[in-house]
């Protein structure tokens, strides 16, 4: 069933904090991922805070991973790493626990937030550490993500070779999830050929793959050695990964 705001709101009114703190807990989460989802990243911090005072340490890992994640997409990196590096820690002090998606989640995260602070070897290290937790719980779409984020690193410091092997493997996992999947790889895919010198075969691969999704590029003015950065600016990619959160 899918959940909207007023369901949950409505939901929790029934239900009391004090007698059922999990259920309660992780109706705010939801909460906050609904408010988060809407733009509203004042709501869905104050939700997540509120959530966080459960005793399960699974939903807090669940928890502390969209709050750090809505301060990504409000560009406080800041307190996003502070806020997964809670995560981690509570993971370190659960070790026993399953966590292994969790920690896919949370190495993909944090190697967005360290790339947007500048410290791209930090990222491409969280982001062979998300590849790795992700292939073990055999999460595709996980596997797809990090490995296309690596190769987006790898485009960008030009080594071309290792960016292609990269890509090919993200192709794999990813382009039979959507449109934005596929047009993810289809940008990366265009600026390494941009790199590669040729130009023409990149346009080419672009205008394929911006018609085959539906996305009108008639008022496209972005130079190709500028998409790349557009690209990183979605946030498409930390939402849709994180259906299995709420």
């Amino acid at each position: 069933m899918k959940l909207d705001l007023e369901t949950v709101e409505k939901t929790l009114e029934a239900v009391k904090r004090e007698t059922d703190p999990v259920k309660w807990s992780s109706l705010m989460n939801i909460k906050g991922m609904l408010l988060r989802n809407k733009g509203d990243f004042k709501g869905a911090e104050s939700a997540f805070i509120s959530a966080l005072y459960v005793d399960d340490a699974v939903l807090k890992c669940k928890i502390l991973i969209n709050y750090a994640t809505t301060e990504f997409l409000k560009k406080d990196m800041v307190r996003a790493i502070q806020v997964i590096d809670r995560f981690f820690e509570l993971a370190k002090a659960n070790k026993k626990l399953q966590l292994n998606l969790f920690l896919g989640y949370a190495h993909l995260l944090k190697g967005e937030i360290t790339y947007h602070r500048g410290d791209e070897k930090a990222a491409l290290s969280e982001f062979k550490k998300a590849e790795f937790f992700f292939e073990g719980t055999t999460d595709a779409r996980g596997v797809g993500l990090s490995c296309l984020e690596i190769a987006r690193i790898h485009i960008k410091g030009r080594n071309l070779t290792t960016a292609w092997n990269f890509l090919r493997r993200a192709e794999v996992f990813l382009s039979r999830l959507g449109n934005e999947e596929k047009l993810g790889i289809a940008v990366c895919k265009g600026i390494a050929l941009y790199y590669s010198d040729k130009a023409d075969e990149a346009m080419a691969l672009m205008d394929a793959a911006y018609r085959e999704a539906g996305i009108d590029r008639g008022a496209y003015r972005y130079v190709m050695d500028e998409v790349l950065d557009v690209y990183l600016d979605t946030g498409w990619r930390m939402l849709n990964s994180q259906q299995s959160l709420m």
